[in-house]
């Protein structure tokens, strides 16, 4: 799955990864670990350990039942990790960079930083992931049949009877579970409802036929909300018929597919109604500031508590020095507030997420986002001309009637 996200060049988006562990950088592309992969994957070894390798070796250790678990459970992260990576690597090669690549709940999401200005483009790149799984299962189940030597594996796939697995290695076994995940995997990813990579490929024939890229993304996202809906139906049908909670991983999915394609096209939208416009044209310009020497008491009584102004630039003779807010104050406990100045609470210019007054508007929404709708400074040749926050783009859209 692909995902569009750049917070623009001028940009020091410092909170993208937050909520994520930096594993490596391959190909000049953070990978990241979201703390939800931890859920998915205790589930998956679970899952595999308790039921389907216990059922399959019944004579096996409880050692060696968790232990090719695990190393089942580890293996399947790579391969989702290979599928973005594929993704991201003919990203690359149209010029398209990728910053992140993140694996969370749900897989994995390459954030592309912008959108592909023609169809093949598209076609290509969300095929690259599909195709990188497919291969994975072939060469997976083509090395599990070879290694199986003379059992039967084709009744098992024929009749589902688990005994004939019953004198295959750790190893084999593994690698015949993998193998059928990442088919799995790559069917699934190809169904037609966008953002899915399927969906991606719907999108670009649709636009290489019609040659409108709204059209495409918006025909492609409805694929994508309909996909969505029909697993939320099969998970609630599934909890009235009294199959458990492993219904409401139907339901999750579907919910966020479903939110996703939403998303996906809403975000076209706005992009392409914010057009040429740079944060210049949005930004707040009446603002206050605050002076470095100012002890903090003051500031909290006589600004922070009479403005509804979040964030506030801390100047020094003129110079900008950096910014302090009620994020920075509410580290700080009461009594130690008496004996300090706000210079020695700010976040210093050089730590500071910005923007430039000429970053375009399109570019400057993907970093307001993931502040949280905090401000953000605004400036020109490191001198503040305003603050801008995504409540402030958002008032602009609806003014314009795009929101509407």
């Amino acid at each position: 799955m692909e995902k569009q996200g750049k917070a623009g060049s001028t940009a020091r988006n410092r909170n993208a990864s937050d909520h994520s562990l930096l594993l490596f950088t391959i190909f000049g592309i953070e990978v990241r670990l979201d703390i939800s992969v931890l859920i998915i994957f205790a589930l998956i070894v679970y899952s595999l350990g308790n039921n389907v390798y216990a059922s399959w070796h019944p004579e096996w250790s409880s050692s060696l039942i968790w232990g090719t678990a695990l190393f089942s459970g580890l293996a399947f992260f790579a391969s989702l990790l290979a599928h973005e990576l594929s993704h991201s690597v003919v990203s690359q090669y149209f010029g398209i960079p990728v910053p992140r690549i993140t694996l969370f709940l749900f897989g994995g999401m390459a954030e592309i930083s912008k959108e592909p200005t023609r169809p093949r483009e598209e076609l290509l790149i969300a095929l690259a992931g599909p195709m990188m799984s497919l291969l994975i299962a072939v060469v997976c189940n083509t090395l599990a049949i070879r290694l199986a030597g003379d059992v039967d594996l084709a009744s098992f796939f024929d009749t589902g009877d688990a005994s004939a697995l019953a004198s295959l290695s750790a190893l084999t076994t593994s690698l015949l579970w993998l193998g059928s995940i990442n088919l799995i995997l790559a069917i699934f990813n190809m169904i037609p409802g966008f953002p899915m990579d399927g969906g991606r490929v719907f999108r670009a024939i649709i636009w290489a036929v019609t040659g409108d890229q709204l059209k495409a993304t918006r025909w492609a996202s409805n694929g994508g909300r309909f996909f969505g809906w029909f697993l939320m139906f099969l998970g609630v049908m599934g909890l009235l018929q009294g199959q458990g909670l492993g219904s409401l991983w139907p339901i999750l999915i579907g919910w966020f597919i479903a939110n996703l394609a939403t998303m996906s096209y809403r975000q076209l939208v706005i992009e392409r109604a914010l057009g040429g416009h740079t944060v210049a044209d949005l930004m707040r310009t009446t603002f206050e500031k605050v002076d470095a020497r100012v002890p903090l008491k003051e500031f909290i009584d006589h600004h922070l508590l009479r403005s509804n102004q979040r964030l506030w630039p801390v100047m020094e003779s003129n110079t900008l020095l950096g910014a302090i807010s009620l994020a920075q104050i509410s580290k700080i406990a009461p009594k130690e507030r008496e004996h300090l100045n706000v210079s020695q609470i700010m976040i210093p210019l050089a730590s500071l997420d910005h923007l430039e007054t000429d970053t375009l508007a399109r570019d400057a929404i993907r970093l307001l986002i993931k502040t949280a709708d905090e401000p953000v400074l605004v400036l020109k040749h490191n001198e503040v001309q305003g603050l801008v926050q995504h409540a402030d783009i958002v008032k602009w859209l609806s003014v314009h009637e795009v929101l509407a």
